[in-house]
């Protein structure tokens, strides 16, 4: 009985020590690189005031080359072996094709919206970190060189935070064995570097950027209307609350003008008062507040939300 109970006791400070790791660790997605997609066909153009624009066909590039899906896999086995969390790119896009289904049934009652492809994906993943992967087969005979790059960004701020890459030479395994023996092999620091810039975070607060603008015919000036008796204009206000409120007094001021003000690098706290991730745009509403109590002004939100980036329209009828 006392074996029995002592070895209960050791699996149980095992789970606690699992969950306690896994605490500590990002939650990864992992996309086929823009250069992959491009290369394989999977993206559409078009000209935006004489700009090249492009848009990933993400669900064309799973129906129609198997051998991406089994390189992803490859991908996060590696990494959720390591203690990585992950979103399932595959298992989102199934998921938005059936709520684009809803929201098509909705539209006449205006609750449609239209998101760019990846903005989309990551609002409803929500992760720490997207991994890009882009990888290259050359075959000769029976067997394959392949070669691979992975990098990591930010999922809020497009940050790069980490990359790797390699190559495996004349093997004759599947595409998803190879993968993961050349990944494994190289991964160390990749993970690591991963790991360090998530402790980061947590400890100093993730960074997002808050934007105000004015609304068509409000007549705002940002950097001429004031608050109060102290000669405060609309833009200090703003930037006050936010260093106040931010970790550590951050946030810089970024584009200024009369009819916009941005805040970047504006670190908040990564959880909130019930310990769970602070989501930006929760966070920001604090701001929005304060800022229609002082001045009546109405605050909305905005239009061209992202994970990291948080608008908000002033002076809307």
């Amino acid at each position: 009985m006392k074996k029995i109970f002592a070895t209960a006791l050791m699996l149980c400070a095992m789970s606690l020590s699992a969950l306690a790791q896994q605490a500590d660790m990002p939650t990864i997605i992992v996309f086929p690189d823009d250069a992959w997609m491009n290369d394989h066909g999977f993206m559409d153009t078009f000209n935006n005031d004489g700009e090249t624009e492009y848009i990933p066909k993400y669900n064309d590039a799973f129906v129609q080359s198997r051998e991406m899906g089994t390189a992803i896999q490859a991908v996060q086995k590696v990494l959720t072996e390591r203690g990585f969390l992950k979103e399932d790119l595959q298992s989102l896009l199934k998921d938005m094709k059936r709520e684009r289904a809803e929201e098509l049934a909705n539209a006449a009652d205006g609750d449609a919206t239209e998101k760019g492809a990846m903005d989309e994906l990551m609002q409803q993943a929500r992760p720490d970190i997207r991994v890009d992967l882009d990888y290259g087969i050359h075959a000769f005979g029976p067997r394959k060189n392949i070669s691979f790059r992975l990098k990591a960004v930010d999922a809020y701020t497009n940050d790069q935070v980490a990359s790797c890459e390699g190559t495996i030479e004349g093997t004759m395994d599947p595409l998803d064995l190879a993968l993961r023996k050349v990944i494994a092999g190289k991964a160390d620091e990749f993970c690591q570097q991963m790991i360090d810039y998530f402790l980061d975070l947590k400890n100093n607060g993730r960074q997002i950027v808050v934007i105000f603008r004015a609304a068509d015919g409000s007549g705002i000036d940002f950097l001429r209307d004031e608050i109060g008796d102290d000669e405060d204009t609309y833009n200090d206000f703003l930037h006050q609350w936010i260093r106040k409120h931010s970790v550590n007094k951050s946030g810089k001021k970024g584009r200024q003008t009369k009819k916009m003000c941005e805040f970047k690098n504006v670190r908040i706290p990564f959880f909130d008062e019930e310990g769970e991730p602070t989501d930006p745009e929760t966070w920001a509403k604090g701001v929005r507040k304060a800022f229609k109590a002082e001045t009546g002004r109405k605050v909305a939100k905005g239009q061209g939300n992202t994970l990291g980036r948080v608008n908000f329209l002033v002076g809307v009828e």
